[in-house]
């Protein structure tokens, strides 16, 4: 008698559980802002999309499968740390880290890019895929980042079918317990 009424309360438990976990999803969703016509020039950090068209979006679970699955390109697009106007002793930034084997081009994700990083971007693009626009690429940035949607859709404009796009970025990569690694800038303009 005593199991079954244990029994109960863990089911009633789990359903309930399940109701607040869809529940927050939603709402999570519903807060969401649509999908630009275009590359958000807007301020990079705040709401974002719950979606990206001509792309996937994906959680950290999904995110570590692909990786052990595929072997996706995974590029970070935070923007690199300016030095503070009023620095006037020798200033070097802070470490930066990402996701292991990530290639970190800063910059890349911006509202407007220039044609210098246009064709920068580009070009790497090529490389990393060794020109196979099938080849699974995953942007990403920190959470609420707009610079991760807009290089992924950038990517998606360059006819690569298979653009994933992690909003929840290298914070939720850590809270989950992940490994990072120090990065290293490149693109037009880094020192």
């Amino acid at each position: 008698m005593l199991g079954t009424i244990a029994l109960r309360r863990i089911g009633i438990g789990l359903i309930v559980l399940s109701a607040f976990a869809y529940a927050t999803t939603a709402l999570a969703n519903d807060d969401a802002l649509p999908e630009p016509d275009s590359y958000w020039q807007g301020a990079m950090n705040g709401k974002v999309p719950a979606t990206i068209a001509g792309g996937t979006v994906i959680a950290t679970h999904q995110l570590t499968e692909l990786i052990q699955r595929d072997n996706p390109v995974l590029i970070d697009v935070v923007p690199a740390p300016r030095r503070p106007l009023e620095q006037t002793s020798p200033w070097l930034p802070p470490p930066h880290r990402n996701i292991p084997r990530s290639v970190w081009i800063p910059g890349a994700g911006s509202g407007v890019i220039s044609a210098a990083m246009t064709d920068y971007f580009r070009t790497r693009l090529n490389e990393l895929t060794h020109q196979d626009h099938r080849k699974a690429i995953v942007f990403y940035c920190r959470v609420d980042c707009w610079a991760s949607w807009n290089a992924a859709k950038r990517a998606i404009a360059e006819g690569y079918r298979h653009i994933y796009w992690y909003p929840d970025g290298v914070e939720a990569w850590q809270a989950a317990g992940l490994q990072t690694e120090t990065a290293t800038p490149e693109g037009p303009g880094v020192q």
